[in-house]
């Protein structure tokens, strides 16, 4: 019977594999049309310059263009848009102005800048955009990052290399920002913001402020001793400073701060924490683009194992891959820390080392304009450690799988299904997994509502406990409601069918803004295993998967939309690996 599973999952994957190449282009490539229609912007002629406008002067001694009136200059790919346009052919230098309450626009390179006032060299490509305004998508999911204020100065790459102010692979330039501000925030007044003398904005690379002032509102909070970047590729924060605070039975109350200093392609986090129970842990991590698809990413804690009473030290390392929605990760561990909880009564804690582990994902595909799919690999040397147990030898373990999700709304209610199929191999054992979460979100009145069931079925065994799975059936339930503006009381807790029992609830109080939320919650855990905790949390919500701080587990919301399901790329992270460790 197992071989019979074994035969029909590897039979499943291998269909599934040769389906992702064949399929999914074509239905990308369907609703790549319907988006964008069957137009076609005109054919650029190179190094001609395009001026018009509704009244266009020229003048054949000097040399000097006037354009008024719904200006529009065009030049290798550069577009300038106002309403007056002063071009001089000799110096090829171009001075363009808008009307009064209205911004200039200039777009370059998928780029779109406002501004009052625009001075630019055609010949050099170097330019000063006076009182910008732009926005970036930086987020995990295409959020907006906006930036307003101060001057841009536009600056080819070539030039910018030989002032020294960048290096690494080519661009066509670089955006130089002084005198601005930033934030995710879309408001006119916006609930926080970063000042910064100087931003360097280098394409589909990073966003830097040089040592920004954080305000909260109109308060002044504090001036950043480290720049504050944004990775774009990565959809990442490249500089956070989290505060953090929590306590729970086991550990007591404990609070911290964590914080990044990002560079050009690369960044090195700190974290330190403080309980009464433990002392001092620290953490600190190094990451490094090798090249425009591979990263390493070096670390190391020093925390708590609650099992064995002690402090102890854990390092870590990932070589990362990620090329147009591939992505792989080679991993290393030793002494990582593993919680899990199997069922409602047993939770395993243990300590395992990862020497090494290969990841490898395919991109997402649809499987229909409703649904999404995603293949996945893994090879590793696992070796585990228990508590008043022998430690064993290394196991290997070969696995494969499939993610899928899928959604469709239906008047006021958003139905949706979160599965994922899992075949491991070992020496002598398999294992196979299937979960599945069945849900709807929805409203009524003020009350925002989400229902769901869970069921995961497991087969076979495995030599090792930290990854067995086991069998579960459960409900679940989230009620959320305001309580004043942008103040919101929540509610999730989950029955356990099989164990005729509620085995946890969640409660939280939020300050839901457009750009982040703050929760203050409280766990309970109604099996009698000491894990209830108390804590506080900040997200920015263009960054969801940077929450979580050093020192503070953030539970997974199963209605939660899964974040790394792509718009417009595959991208991965490592923090939504959450089934095969």
């Amino acid at each position: 019977m197992a071989k019979t599973r074994k035969i029909i999952f590897c039979t499943l994957i291998f269909v599934l594999l040769l389906a992702v190449s064949a399929y999914s282009a074509d239905f990308e490539d369907y609703y790549t049309r319907e988006a964008v229609g069957d137009e076609t912007a005109p054919a650029i002629v190179p190094d001609q310059v395009i001026l018009n406008a509704d009244r266009v002067s020229f003048n054949d001694e000097t040399g000097h263009a006037l354009a008024e009136g719904n200006a529009v200059l065009q030049y290798n790919g550069t577009t300038i848009m106002a309403e007056r346009i002063e071009y001089d052919a000799d110096s090829q230098k171009v001075k363009a102005m808008p009307l009064p309450g209205e911004k200039i626009v200039m777009k370059n390179g998928g780029r779109t800048l406002n501004g009052d006032q625009v001075d630019y060299d055609l010949e050099s490509g170097e330019g000063i955009l006076s009182g910008p305004a732009t926005h970036l998508s930086v987020g995990e999911k295409g959020e907006v990052m906006y930036i307003y204020g101060g001057e841009i100065n536009v600056i080819p790459w070539e030039l910018a290399e030989e002032r020294g102010l960048v290096k690494g692979s080519p661009q066509d330039y670089m955006l130089q920002w002084r005198n601005v501000a930033m934030t995710t925030c879309a408001l006119d007044h916006p609930h926080y913001r970063l000042e910064s003398k100087i931003i360097t904005f280098i394409p589909n690379r990073r966003v830097v402020a040089k040592k920004p002032r954080v305000y909260l509102g109109n308060t002044y909070l504090f001036t950043s001793p480290l720049d504050y970047v944004v990775q774009l590729k990565r959809r990442k924060l490249g500089y956070t400073m989290m505060p953090f605070f929590n306590k729970s039975e086991i550990h007591g109350s404990r609070g911290g701060l964590t914080g990044t200093l990002g560079w050009e392609t690369g960044s090195v986090s700190l974290g330190l924490s403080y309980s009464g129970s433990s002392g001092f842990e620290y953490m600190l991590e190094v990451e490094q683009e090798l090249n425009r698809d591979f990263a390493i990413r070096v670390g190391v804690e020093y925390s708590w194992d609650d099992v064995w009473d002690e402090k102890i030290w854990r390092p870590y390392a990932t070589l990362m891959y990620d090329h147009n929605g591939w992505a792989a990760h080679l991993n290393w561990t030793s002494n990582e820390y593993i919680s899990d909880k199997k069922d409602s009564y047993y939770e395993y804690k243990g300590r395992l080392d990862r020497q090494p582990e290969l990841i490898v994902w395919a991109p997402w595909f649809r499987n229909s304009q409703y649904s999404w799919s995603r293949i996945f690999a893994t090879i590793g040397s696992y070796k585990e450690t228990l508590y008043m147990r022998p430690q064993e030898g290394f196991e290997t373990r070969y696995g494969v799988g499939i993610r899928n999700y899928a959604e469709k709304r239906a008047g006021d209610v958003e139905l949706f299904a979160n599965t994922e199929g899992v075949l491991l191999l070992y020496d002598g054992n398999d294992q196979e997994m299937l979960r599945s979460f069945l849900g709807a979100r929805y409203k009524i009145g003020v009350f925002e509502l989400g229902t769901g069931y869970e069921r995961q079925y497991a087969w076979g065994s495995s030599p090792m406990y930290w990854d067995k799975y086991s069998n579960r059936r459960r409900v679940h339930q989230r009620v959320r409601f305001p309580v004043g503006r942008e103040v919101y009381l929540a509610f999730r807790g989950s029955y356990d069918l099989f164990e005729s029992m509620v085995d946890e609830t969640f409660y939280s109080v939020q300050w839901d803004t457009d750009c982040m939320i703050w929760d203050l919650h409280y766990k309970n855990d109604r099996t009698g295993n000491g894990n209830d905790s108390f804590g506080l949390s900040i997200m920015l919500k263009a960054f969801p998967s940077r929450t979580a701080a050093f020192g503070q587990r953030i539970e997974v919301d199963p209605f939660d939309r899964p974040y790394d399901i792509p718009d417009s790329d595959g991208k991965i992270t490592r923090e939504s690996w959450y089934q095969l460790q």
